[in-house]
């Protein structure tokens, strides 16, 4: 429960933090439209470990969990081209969750999952990465709101997972960060929020991809009806940044501005059926100002719908889909459509199986003045099976399928991925 005391003293204290965040250091330039979500994620992670029974290992006031993996894969098409050249992988990694109650109504959650792909063909393309999902949450309270801090950083392993990117560049290693802080009120009949978060996308190889970094900007105003309904309004805003390293002449720009401004809604319609939708208008706005630049702007509208459902003992699933604007690597804008549904099955004991399928279309900005902007179509499925074969040991074996479409033939390819992973939970 919110107490209902101190309005001021904690709206001075969130617009503070928000405020001294400005100067951090942080992550991805990210569609304005979803920049709320960043809060949503951090509260989803930290509510997912917030019992102490999550955890094997308890150092003081703080509760640990670790997990070690080792996978091998093969992969048909590594570099994601028309001439196909394979290579078996070998991945470790390593996971990390700390919880620690700091008092009762403030929690601190940590989480850092990091490994190295090892090729053993093509050893060039051997590289460390770090999980999406790590990061840190801490929630505050100061009279009547809840104030989250958090960072969440990803270092990305698979190229195809950015269809944005084009040709040579799809192998590029990125780093992406981001910090910030957010704030809600409980009002009652109201429920006010503020964010802010501080964006970085940084080219850890490639020079001829500027670094890319963003201010952005978050408010929303919901209504709850009944406990299981909120409706209401949200609006957003990002200034951009892009580096100038490699930059060819009359292709990048120096930086743009974002904004959105949209409804949303939530609906819990029973213990194991929610719904989340979100619709409204973008517009990205590039600095045009530098002679010989030339990048486009782009208006429309955004949307995004997911439900999840647990139907019976025997299958759960998630589908989600809508449009968005986005920034690719170039800091070129692209616009996108996808679904996405991952039905989970529990049919046999000690299994389970997953069929995940995802399916977007959108834009695809070239990597040189002249080769314009392409049309793709991307496919993903596979299958995953899963066993837990002791009460810390589990096995699974994954086979994904990607299959890329362009309007540019060189952009145009497919691959196969076969896993194999085993988990030690200490």
């Amino acid at each position: 429960m919110f107490r209902t005391r101190s309005h001021c003293g904690c709206l001075a204290l969130a617009l503070g933090i928000i405020a001294a965040q400005r100067d951090a250091c942080g992550q991805e330039a990210l569609r304005v439209a979803t920049q709320a979500d960043l809060a949503e994620t951090a509260a989803a992670q930290q509510s997912e470990g917030s019992s102490l029974g999550y955890y094997n290992l308890l150092v003081g006031p703080t509760a640990w969990r670790f997990s070690s993996g080792l996978g091998v894969e093969y992969n048909s098409n590594i570099r994601n081209s028309e001439n196909a050249e394979s290579a078996i992988i070998v991945i470790p990694s390593l996971n990390t969750q700390m919880h620690w109650p700091v008092s009762i109504n403030n929690n601190l959650d940590i989480s850092l999952g990091a490994g190295y792909s090892e090729y053993l063909q093509h050893s060039e393309l051997s590289q460390f990465f770090i999980t999406s999902g790590s990061g840190f949450s801490f929630d505050v309270f100061v009279g009547d709101c809840r104030i989250n801090l958090h960072d969440q950083v990803f270092l990305t392993q698979s190229s195809y997972q950015n269809p944005g990117v084009s040709g040579e560049n799809k192998n590029v290693q990125t780093l992406q960060n981001t910090i910030g802080a957010g704030a809600t009120w409980n009002f009652g009949r109201m429920v006010p929020s503020l964010g802010f978060d501080h964006a970085d996308y940084l080219s850890l190889v490639s020079s001829t991809i500027p670094d890319t970094t963003s201010e952005n900007f978050t408010g929303s105003l919901g209504f709850p009806i009944q406990d299981e309904y909120t409706v209401g309004a949200e609006a957003g805003g990002s200034f951009i940044t892009y580096g100038s390293g490699g930059q060819p002449s009359g292709f990048y720009v120096t930086g743009a501005t974002q904004w959105s401004a949209g409804l949303f809604g939530n609906s819990q319609i029973t213990d194991y059926l929610s719904v989340q939708l979100r619709g409204g208008y973008t517009d990205y706005i590039p600095d045009n100002s530098v002679p010989g630049n030339s990048a486009n702007s782009d208006a429309g509208f955004y949307f995004s719908a997911s439900i999840n459902h647990r139907v019976n003992q025997w299958l759960n699933y998630t589908l989600s889909g809508g449009r968005s604007t986005d920034l690719s690597s170039f800091g070129q804008v692209q616009t996108r459509s996808y679904v996405s549904v991952s039905p989970a099955y529990n049919l046999f004991n000690h299994y389970q199986i997953s069929t995940p399928f995802t399916y977007q279309s959108g834009t695809q900005p070239g990597f040189t003045p002249t080769s314009g902007v392409a049309n793709y179509d991307q496919l993903v499925l596979g299958i995953t099976v899963s066993r837990e074969i002791t009460k810390k040991l589990s096995a699974s074996a994954e086979y994904q399928y990607v299959d890329e479409e362009s309007t540019l033939a060189t952009l145009t390819y497919t691959v196969n991925i076969i896993s194999l992973n085993i988990t030690y939970q200490f």
